[in-house]
């Protein structure tokens, strides 16, 4: 909603606070990529099921391909994502019966005669699975995987990498060694492609809200401002009535002309000197600090604005103006459904503003001290008036012209408010035209944010440039595996941002990788900024399976259900993975896109975590490996085993040619073409 409002906020007015939403470090951006409705044409679901396979939602990708493919509107492509919407973040021994013969459906829904990259893309993924049953069923011969590789390396770069990033847990150890060895490098390098550096902050800003013009009033004319006016006028002219009363005498008409002409100039420069002090103390009571009022939903935003951002540290002198931002704020925007980030630049801009010494009340300009002498003037010929009353004898035209001195005071005072009123809507004016160009600058700078899904590829490249690292550190390949678990938390006091329907962006993350070997497993922690790709802090722990104690997961949430008794939809806040050895030592401690470990005070966002919750890909597959490794021990990889081979024995893909191999069955060795 774009705000040109027009407010006047006098002395007097009181404007209570309206607090829509507790202050919070999430931003949204109203995006509708991640949107659909029933009315969508089959394009635009394809679309969005696209977006959320791309975005790390492979859950909801499914969900919409699924019911294209069940409705008739199958194709190449939608094949070929179908297929690795069900894989993606799926282990081998998640792919059940019922999602053996989806996969199996959607590969021979393709027409045999239509070639084009998603079919080839769609081989290659098939070739691979029937790769890895044959080698989980009977053990594979190397040289037969020379031919899903030479189609492998066949495909553009981009199914490669979707290729190997969706199937990442269901490939055998040597597939993911062979298709990664030559990708090590290229991740090395197009985790940093796109300008990263320069752009990826840019997501967590939030889209700027326009300026609104805002105008102060100055306090009105007062009852004694009033009064002296009226009082002052009548004796004036009673004076002036008093002296032509009788003979009208030359020096008579000398002094009412006087009277007049004196008047007028003090009046006039009067009004001047006064309209300008009041633009100053007007502008200087804004300033001051304020009795205590209730905390608005801006208030934080501005205080951390003015510690960060202030070049010169002028905390504690800028306590007047910090106040007046806040009210200015709370009363423009707080009847609005405005997030404060959505305003941080325009905060930003007072900081650098009040920092370069602006919005201070200005010097008395030139033509206020002009009208100070005048007013001078006017007040001597005003005097010399009353000294000729006295000395032609007119006693009481002196009195009351004493008297009507007061009157020049009260008018002068009453008629400055109103220009007092235009010098600070002049005032408002430029601040607003400045507000205008710092917005307009600052939409420029965020023109090329980076989209969610530029940041997910981002987030995927980091991971496994992590794993890739973790391993060369360990002097292992992939084959040395059993299986592999790379968990991802928020970093403490990481800036988050999400786009609607989307899974929350963090700005920095902790990132743990299980590497499960054979003989034990290795823990890595490792403190990523997703903005500028940099690792810091490292630590590495060595296990052997034995040594584990339990895995556990603690559940923040509330499940209803409907009528009939099946469950509706959960209010989940997110759930706490910890892995303890033996000796009571917690080596991995993950929150599912919930608040890290030394994050702000508890109760601040819990709300808003319970509406942003989207369940993190991969997390409950990671969770049922851990959990075997806790509750088996070291015979876990025997049973890992003989769920692969239970697997093998119950998945079998077939040739795309349409020719059909059963499902759920033990139909031996799959025939590799």
């Amino acid at each position: 909603m774009s705000v040109h409002n027009h407010l006047n906020a006098t002395g007097r007015a009181h404007v209570g606070q309206q607090i829509g939403a507790q202050y919070n470090r999430f931003v949204e951006h109203n995006e509708t990529i991640y949107h659909t409705s029933p009315d969508d044409s089959p394009d635009r679901r394809h679309k969005v099921a696209r977006d959320f396979l791309a975005g790390g939602n492979p859950r909801q990708a499914e969900e919409i391909l699924r019911r294209l493919h069940h409705t008739g509107h199958a194709t190449t492509e939608r094949a070929y994502l179908y297929v690795l919407s069900v894989l993606s973040d799926r282990s081998f021994t998640e792919i059940t019966n019922e999602l053996s013969d989806e996969i199996h459906h959607a590969m021979n829904a393709v027409p045999g005669e239509t070639r084009d990259e998603w079919r080839e893309a769609l081989e290659v993924v098939n070739e691979l699975l029937r790769y890895a049953h044959a080698e989980f069923s009977e053990g594979a011969i190397e040289n037969e995987l020379a031919t899903p590789l030479k189609m492998f390396g066949a495909l553009s770069v981009d199914r490669q990498d979707e290729i190997v990033t969706h199937l990442s847990r269901i490939l055998s150890g040597a597939e993911q060694e062979w298709l990664t060895a030559a990708r090590k490098h290229q991740v090395a390098v197009q985790r940093m492609s796109g300008d990263r550096v320069g752009r990826a902050w840019k997501f967590f800003e939030a889209d700027p809200r326009p300026p609104g013009r805002w105008v102060t009033a100055p306090a009105p004319a007062t009852a004694t401002d009033w009064r002296d006016a009226v009082l002052g006028s009548v004796a004036t002219v009673s004076a002036i009535v008093t002296m032509l009363i009788g003979e009208v005498t030359a020096s008579a008409v000398a002094g009412v002309a006087l009277v007049v002409a004196g008047g007028y100039v003090a009046v006039r420069c009067t009004t001047v000197w006064q309209t300008h002090t009041r633009h100053v103390h007007n502008v200087w009571a804004h300033r001051q600090p304020q009795p205590y009022q209730q905390e608005g939903k801006f208030d934080k935003l501005v205080d951390q604005c003015f510690r960060a951002w202030n070049p010169e540290g002028l905390w504690e002198t800028t306590e007047g103006y910090r106040g007046y931002l806040k009210r200015r704020l709370q009363q423009q925007y707080g009847h609005y459904e405005c997030h404060p980030f959505e305003l941080q630049w325009l905060i930003r801009w007072h900081v650098l503003r009040i920092g370069q010494g602006f919005d201070y009340p200005p010097a008395r300009p030139a033509e206020a001290q002009r009208a100070a002498n005048f007013r001078t003037v006017g007040a001597i010929v005003w005097v010399a008036v009353l000294g000729v009353l006295v000395l032609v004898g007119e006693y009481g035209a002196f009195l009351l012209g004493v008297g009507g001195w007061w009157g020049i005071g009260g008018v002068a005072r009453i008629v400055s408010v109103s220009r007092t009123q235009r010098l600070l809507a002049q005032d408002a004016e430029m601040v607003f035209d400045g507000e205008q160009a710092e917005h307009h600058r600052w939409r420029g700078v965020l023109a090329d944010r980076p989209s969610d899904l530029e940041m997910e590829r981002w987030l995927a490249l980091d991971k496994a440039h992590l794993k890739n690292e973790a391993l060369r550190r360990a002097n292992l390949r992939e084959r040395d595996l059993v299986t592999y678990v790379v968990l991802t938390e928020r970093a403490p006091f990481a800036r988050r941002s999400r786009i609607i329907g989307g899974p929350p962006r963090y700005e920095a993350y902790m990132v743990y990788i299980f590497l499960l070997t054979k003989f034990g497993m290795r823990t890595t922690r490792t403190y990523l900024n997703l903005t500028t790709g940099d690792v810091r802090n490292e630590q590495h722990q060595m296990c052997t399976y034995d040594a584990v104690a339990s895995a556990s997961v603690t559940e923040k949430g509330v499940r209803t259900f409907r009528a009939d008794g099946s469950p509706s939809v959960g209010n989940r806040a997110g759930r706490v993975f910890r892995l303890i050895l033996l000796n009571g030592t917690c080596i991995a401690e993950v929150r599912e896109n919930g608040r890290a470990t030394g994050d702000e005070p508890p109760g601040e966002d819990d709300e808003l975590e319970d509406v942003a919750f989207v369940p993190a890909a991969g997390f409950d597959s990671a969770l049922r490996v851990l959990e075997a490794v806790a509750t088996e021990g070291r015979d876990w990889i025997n049973r890992d085993r003989e769920r692969k081979q239970r697997w093998a024995r119950n998945w079998c893909t077939s040739p795309l040619s349409g020719d059909t191999i059963g499902f759920g069955g033990n139909s031996g060795r799959t025939n590799l073409r």
